[in-house]
């Protein structure tokens, strides 16, 4: 974000501009009047002086920024511009308003100290010009009046600088979080095709591994059978019911992969129905032996805790059958800490972990890192019953 320079004034302030320039042209109009219409001796002077002051007033910023005048300088010129009205006959008393517009200039580009040293000026000017003119008991008099409007003017103008300096400030920082949240819906898409690209890289390498290798072989025992047929009947026969059992392998494997893949995200359904659906399509897919008990009051997830919890059961029981060699499955879901999160657990009876298992595979690793994004965790731990557990903890939404 860029720094705002205190050394300059604001590029828009447009009440100030406008007010200081209205200002000026109320006090030139009636004083350059009487200079014209009595023919006073100094008129000229008087007209030079009030059209320097509007031309500084009104082409302040190209002459601060442009030319890099300082800004004591730009003040003090002006100050000198007024005084020498002041000093001019017939010594218009009103030409002092002049300096309730320096006032509020100079607390707006001089915030602070300076700002007051200069409506000090200003005041000690004021005072000087009514007791040389009016005498001691004018300039007493006059003093409260004209330096509480010095005052008031400076301290509004510096107000209204700050708010407009603030304003600005927020309207960049919305901009950079506007700019950072478009970089991040950005990211959030490339990790999502990230993932899906590499969920699509998974399943082939399973569908390589099952269904490629058992086809390979009853393709090649297809083969042999074909060439043995008329030779040899019997060990063709044999061939043939390779392929079979084969061909029912792979296609009880084909079933246990549609049975995973199935999610609840299209179906608005609770998410304990959606996961006895699944285990039950899994179990029957399989010789796996799907337990499941469910809390009775888990209220309506959001559709992104109903997703982790579905896949991490989808893993589970994928582990379960595929690595663990388990015969049963546990799957339970249940309100803790006073109905303050949602517990999954998911035991099997399988043969544990591998002792030489020190990273988690790409499907706990998901697990893991969807229970992150929901300020939940997970855990894979050693069933103490044998075998293996996950358990993931995530809070309930408020």
């Amino acid at each position: 974000m860029k720094e705002l320079t205190q050394n300059l004034p604001p590029k828009k302030i447009k009440l100030t501009d406008a007010s200081a320039l209205i200002a000026t042209v109320a006090v030139a109009i009636p004083s350059l009047y009487d200079y014209i219409s009595n023919a006073l001796e100094y008129r000229w002077v008087a007209l030079g002086l009030y059209f320097s002051i509007f031309f500084l007033l009104a082409l302040r910023e190209e002459i601060l920024q442009k030319s890099r005048i300082p800004v004591d300088i730009y003040l003090a010129i002006q100050t000198a511009l007024v005084l020498s009205l002041l000093i001019l006959p017939p010594h218009h008393e009103f030409i002092v308003i002049l300096f309730f517009v320096l006032s509020a200039l100079a607390s707006t580009w001089q915030p602070g100290k300076k700002g007051y040293l200069w409506i000090a000026l200003f005041t000690l000017i004021t005072v000087i010009f009514f007791f040389l003119q009016l005498g001691l008991e004018s300039a007493l008099y006059n003093i409260p009046i004209y330096a509480g409007g010095y005052i008031f003017f400076g301290a509004f103008s510096a107000s209204a600088a700050k708010a407009d300096v603030a304003r600005k400030e927020s309207e960049m920082l919305l901009e950079d979080l506007t700019a950072a949240h478009l970089k991040l819906q950005t990211y959030a898409a490339q990790a999502e095709e990230l993932a899906v690209a590499e969920e699509r890289n998974r399943l082939a390498r399973e569908m390589h591994d099952t269904l490629g290798h058992r086809l390979t072989v009853a393709i090649v025992q297809l083969e042999g059978a074909e060439r043995l047929v008329d030779e040899d009947p019997k060990r063709a026969r044999i061939m043939l019911a390779t392929v079979r059992e084969q061909i029912r392998a792979a296609f009880s494997e084909l079933r246990q992969a549609l049975a995973t893949l199935r999610e609840p995200l299209h179906a608005d359904i609770p998410i304990a129905h959606a996961l006895k659906s699944l285990g039950q399509s899994f179990a029957n897919a399989t010789d796996l032996e799907v337990k499941m008990a469910f809390a009775h009051n888990i209220p309506e997830l959001p559709n992104e805790y109903r997703v982790a919890i579905y896949r991490a059961v989808q893993e589970a029981l994928t582990n379960a059958q595929r690595h663990a060699q388990a015969e049963c499955v546990h799957i339970s879901l249940l309100l803790n800490n006073n109905e303050e999160t949602i517990d999954l657990r998911v035991k099997d009876n399988g043969k544990g972990f591998p002792k030489k298992a020190n990273k988690l595979g790409f499907g706990l690793r998901g697990i893991q890192e969807r229970a992150a994004q929901l300020n939940g965790t997970m855990r894979l731990e050693e069933n103490p019953d044998g075998g293996a557990q996950i358990c993931l903890c995530l809070p309930l939404p408020k």
